[in-house]
């Protein structure tokens, strides 16, 4: 996983689908404090996250790019407020699915004696899918929190 920071302006939003307190957002334009301009499509962003995520915003934001989604997990306003959140329903997911071929695995293996291949290889992608997750969340995390950002009183709030 990579993780970066951008430091500017939110100029733009271009919002796609919200649900379960996930926004994926088309695009986010920032002015960098640099004067130069930076696109992130397909964002990924859980709330309280997407809340800050507006034209105006002014801050330092967390990117991060993981297994197989990219989006921001963190903000720290240019006001003090400091916010974390990282989105991790595809972990969950991934979780779900390899429970789900575990229990198809043993079925098979019970009923007729034999491993259904498909069912193993899906078990295995669940797993190392649900390893990446979480191993991007952790680095996230410690980004964040290694990063004193823009304001020392500012405190990580949100999971």
């Amino acid at each position: 996983m990579s993780t970066s920071i951008i430091d500017g302006t939110v100029e733009e939003v271009v919002t796609g689908r919200q649900r379960g307190g996930i926004t994926v957002y088309k695009s986010i334009r920032f002015k960098l404090d640099d004067g130069s301009n930076r696109t992130v499509t397909k964002a990924v962003v859980k709330q309280p996250v997407s809340d800050e995520l507006k034209p105006g915003a002014r801050g330092r934001f967390y990117f991060f790019n993981a297994f197989d989604i990219r989006g921001f997990h963190g903000v720290r306003m240019a006001d003090g407020r400091s916010l974390y959140a990282f989105p991790t329903n595809n972990q969950k997911l991934f979780l779900v699915l390899g429970l789900i071929n575990l229990a198809w695995i043993v079925f098979k293996v019970t009923v007729d004696g034999e491993i259904p291949l498909l069912g193993l290889g899906l078990m295995i992608l669940a797993v190392v899918g649900w390893i990446f997750m979480g191993k991007g969340e952790k680095e996230a995390r410690q980004q964040f929190e290694a990063d004193t950002g823009q304001s020392s009183k500012a405190a990580a709030t949100g999971a």
